[in-house]
């Protein structure tokens, strides 16, 4: 069988190459990694059995892997393959070459096909150069050599089952699926028809975009993906091992973050080779995406599964398809490459799961593995009887690509450790079977406690839309729904155009749902919304209008039940919002039953009619669902919300509804709760424009927020609340308020360093600052202060100048103005610590290596052992002991600088690589001697040991706030 070898890519055609040399010359031959090579994929020396037992090669040996990217014919790829070994036999004679010694043996692999005529074949006219170099250049003793090139790389893998089958899903040519028995010894056809029936029907059942079937795109319109595709910037996280620093496992390697496309980048880590057992496959397997609400990870996710399926079906196995999927197919191809992404290489086998549908299945009393979830989930599309047995096969047979979505979406600590749990189960079956398995994990950045390890996943950040892309999309989108209408397009167009002039309004077109909304309501309207609160409200409204507006019955209720409708939406938002965030509840959808209930009992108060009251619910549910469509119902008898961005917007509506007396309250005791983080935001932001009177008090309460106690008046929940408050842009046209919010959000300078709180503060006040003079004054003040400090406070402050002194000019020449000032006054200890600060602000393995030498090694149990209840006091409870045995996992490494004015100071350094959330946090979440201990750690470590400090904080901040239980979330009835 002949074999695509112009799939690979250079970077997996080498590994192919040195698995395949090792399975020719021997486990003593050495490969090399990605990087420089010094012209060497692989070396051997001594013997090796090559090329026939009756004649060996001895002696040292390079191998050189040469790939062309395009295959043009088999005689332009003998004369590249050419100028590639002339190229690389010259750097090896050049005088000043620094490959080292000359091999005696040279051996190409190439995947160009090389002619074997006689005398003019490609194998002859190769042979010949070689043999030239030999013959003139005398110094170099060329004892022989061999090339490889695509016909005998096809031999070779016919040979060899494993390396065949380790790289099948790019080898295989033409219908991959048909041809699976052929490239997989153990595959059979009942496992390619089963992954091609489900491929199919996935395609069709997921070529629309979510959106379309939220009542935006008007009636009997769907929008699909593929039109609309855009692929997201992100920032990618990617840790650089240090050499030469195993006595230092612990440590925080170095991160470097780079700019990056995220669906391309998930396919180029897809186009690798995963599999445990195969050379070359170390460090990160898996990606986890984190993006904030809208932001795009579900519908990037279902891009990328939808590049995956169109990748399967792409060659020869269309005559097998239905007309509606060949045209689908054919659609996606043109519209992904209209926006210039690739389908993949590698053609992995997509699967989705949604882990909050995951977790009601654990909720709703399923002991389930997550294994046996996705064949259920499966099965669901299958004409045959789909179970895990099978599922187990498919994996251990052909690269798959998991996308894990919403992990933010299950907020009970219970419920997601059972979730996570059965991640962690299935990943290790797929490593028992040696799976070539790829997953994208995808959560928000608010509630998320490092669950998936750093050392599997490596992290993709999507950042906010810059004014191109999110112009980009708008065409896209406009183009989509008014391909008939070129003057509704240009209109829709001109107007997000104005729109991102303004830099209020700009604001709000930083996400793809934020984008959507306000071109959906640049349809029907002119005035702009000026925040979140207001977009959500504009686009309800719109909708609303919309269907009000028509000559139906449906539209006559609308119209004369408003405030029922609305509180309909409001009472089901903030009702699965209070569920989200209690533990052993269904957290994404209410039982019809229960909502004709609750609707009626409402009713029943207005009319005092029980049959009138069933009647009107029915029709307010149906009209809820199947008009306005906000709510939809995802499975039979259950509703929710389809878009979980519009749900806590309506249950911020229902948070500042009702008695005015209970609305700051009721804000006050949700604040510190990273659940309702959103759903606060959107509750503070409508405050502003709807209950002006009120904003006051809010702030206020935000203040008081920060002095209940000495957990509050340490973690600042109420700052940190400010400093969004001022990200979100609430307050800009009302600087009196503006100036209030930077007063808060600067107190934050005062506390114990996070970095990646006071990243995000640094951005945040120095946009403050430019936006009013008043607050450019109070955010210099505040930041002068913690710089004269001589505690953590410093520290804080050196994070935020590190910030300034890469942004904008005006801030980079205040941040040196003010760094000049206080360097020339900072002590031996300020001055180490700046050096630790430096390298995690600006990670380099060379600077790392070459300033620090560990000289001790302990556990963050150690630094808590002090403060434990002692004999004779009170008793020390079995939940503190087992968080305590937990620190005890978690290193902390004494690093001195190698500076010799600085090398008698140490600095306590914690390894952060293993999540912090371990069972013994679990348990002790609200524990009040947990709580004490990590106070009593925090306020004892001195300025050396604030990355101990920093991580206390962070224990406290979990154990303290990891959501709010029934106790504390809002009476649901006793709202609208």
């Amino acid at each position: 069988m002949d074999y695509d070898l112009t799939r690979l890519g250079s970077r997996e055609f080498e590994h192919l190459s040195q698995t395949l040399v090792k399975c020719v010359l021997g486990p003593g031959v050495s490969v090399f990694g990605d990087g420089k090579d010094g012209g060497r994929e692989a070396t051997f020396e001594g013997t090796v059995p090559y090329p026939y037992d009756g004649e060996r090669w001895h002696g040292y040996g390079v191998v050189q892997a040469k790939f062309k990217q395009r295959s043009e014919g088999v005689s332009s790829g003998t004369e590249w393959l050419e100028r590639q070994i002339k190229a690389e036999f010259n750097q090896w004679l050049r005088p000043d070459s620094r490959r080292g010694r000359l091999p005696e043996y040279m051996l190409f692999i190439t995947n160009v096909s090389l002619s074997a005529v006689p005398d003019t074949g490609g194998i002859a006219r190769v042979n010949r150069l070689i043999a030239s170099y030999q013959d003139h250049f005398p110094q170099w003793r060329l004892k022989g050599w061999a090339v490889w090139h695509a016909d005998e790389v096809c031999r070779l893998l016919d040979c060899y089952d494993a390396v065949r089958r380790a790289y099948a899903h790019f080898i295989t040519p033409g219908d991959v699926l048909s041809r699976l028995m052929d490239t997989v010894s153990d595959a059979d056809d009942e496992t390619g028809e089963l992954i091609r029936a489900h491929v199919a029907r996935e395609l069709l059942a997921d070529q629309y975009i979510r959106l379309g079937e939220s009542g935006a795109q008007g009636e009997h319109q769907r929008v699909r993906l593929g039109p609309v595709a855009v692929d997201l910037r992100a920032d990618l996280e990617h840790r650089v091992s240090a050499p030469n620093l195993d006595r230092v496992p612990g440590y925080e390697e170095p991160v470097e973050v780079h700019s990056t496309r995220a669906a391309a980048y998930i396919v180029e880590r897809g186009d690798t080779v995963l599999r445990p057992s195969h050379e070359g496959t170390d460090g990160y397997r898996h990606l986890l995406l984190v993006g904030g609400p809208g932001q795009g990870k579900s519908t990037l996710g279902q891009l990328v599964c939808q590049m995956y399926r169109a990748a399967l079906l792409e060659e020869g196995g269309e005559q097998r398809l239905t007309g509606e999927a060949r045209s689908a197919l054919h659609a996606l191809r043109q519209d992904l490459n209209a926006v210039g992404l690739q389908l993949p290489a590698g053609r992995r086998w997509p699967l989705r799961v949604a882990l909050n549908d995951y977790a009601n299945a654990l909720l709703g009393g399923e002991d389930v593995s997550l294994l046996r979830y996705m064949a259920q989930k499966v099965n669901r599309r299958s004409s045959e009887n789909i179970t895990a047995v099978h599922l187990k096969r498919w994996l251990r047979i052909w690269p798959c690509v998991l996308v894990l979505d919403g992990l933010d979406e299950v907020a009970s600590p219970h419920t997601r450790e059972e979730v996570l749990r059965g991640i962690s189960d299935l990943l290790l079956d797929a490593r028992q079977m040696d799976a070539d398995l790829l997953v994208v994990a995808t959560t928000r950045p608010q509630g998320y406690k490092g669950e998936f390890h750093t050392g599997d996943y490596e992290t993709l950040t999507l950042v906010p839309m810059d004014s191109d892309d999110a112009l980009h999309y708008a065409e896209r989108l406009a183009s989509a729904r008014h391909f008939d209408d070129p003057e509704m397009r240009e209109t829709v167009l001109e107007r997000v155009k104005k729109a991102m002039e303004e830099e209020a309004t700009a604001r709000l077109m930083r996400t793809p749902l934020q984008v959507t909304i306000m071109s959906l309501l640049m349809e029907r309207r002119a005035r702009i919304p000026q925040n979140r609160y207001e977009l959500f409200a504009a686009y309800y409204d719109t909708i609303y209008a919309r269907e009000v507006d028509k000559p139906t019955s449906t539209g006559q209720l609308l119209a004369d039940h408003r405030f029922h409708i609305n509180w309909l939406h409001e009472h089901v938002g903030l009702l699965l919002q209070s569920r989200a965030a209690q533990d052993k509840e269904l957290d994404a959808v209410v039982a019809e039953s229960e909502l004709r209930e609750r609707t009626e009992k409402r009713l029943l108060k207005e009319t005092e009619d029980a049959d009138r009251a069933a009647s009107l619910a029915e029709q307010l549910i149906d009209a809820a669902t199947d008009r306005l469509v906000l709510l939809v119902a995802p499975d039979a008898g259950y509703v929710g919300f389809e878009i979980r961005s519009l749900q806590e917007y309506m249950a911020a509506r229902a948070l500042i509804s009702g008695p005015e007396a209970d609305i700051i309250p009721r804000l006050e005791a949700l604040a510190p709760s990273s659940s309702w983080r959103n759903t606060w935001l959107l509750a503070a932001a409508g405050i502003f424009p709807t209950k002006p009177h009120l904003r006051g008090d809010l702030l206020n309460a935000l203040r008081a927020l920060d002095s209940r106690d000495e957990v509050t008046m340490t973690l600042a929940p109420g700052a940190r609340l400010a400093l969004e408050l001022l990200d979100e842009g609430i307050a800009r046209q009302h600087p009196r308020f503006h100036s209030l919010l930077v007063d808060h959000a600067t107190t934050l300078l005062g506390q114990i360093p996070r970095l990646d709180l006071h990243r995000r503060c640094a951005y945040t006040l120095l946009e403050a600052a430019t936006a009013h003079t008043q607050a450019r004054v109070r955010v210099e003040h505040a930041l002068k202060d913690a710089l004269n400090a001589r505690d953590g406070r410093l520290v804080t402050a050196l994070i935020v100048l590190q910030v300034w002194k890469q942004s904008q000019r005006e801030a980079r020449i205040l941040a040196q103005r003010l760094w000049t000032a206080t360097s020339a006054r900072l002590t031996s200890e300020e001055r180490a610590v700046f050096n630790t600060l430096s390298h995690i602000e600006h990670p380099n393995a060379q600077r790392l290596q070459e300033k620090f030498t560990v000289v001790g090694e302990a556990n963050l149990a150690d630094f808590a052992q002090p403060h434990l209840p002692r004999h004779g006091e009170e008793q020390r409870s079995g939940t503190l002991a087992d968080f305590v045995a937990d620190l005890a996992h978690h290193p902390v490494y004494q690093a001195r600088p190698k500076d010799v004015r600085l090398n008698h100071i140490d600095i306590s350094i914690v390894e952060t690589s293993i999540p912090l959330d371990t069972h013994g946090a679990f348990k002790a979440v609200g524990d009040p001697q947990a709580l004490q201990l990590c106070l009593d750690v925090i306020d004892a470590q001195p300025m050396t040991a604030w990355p101990v400090a920093m991580t206390f904080l962070q224990l406290l901040d979990f154990l303290a706030y990891p959501t709010l239980t029934a106790s504390t979330s809002p009476h649901v009835e006793g709202n609208s």
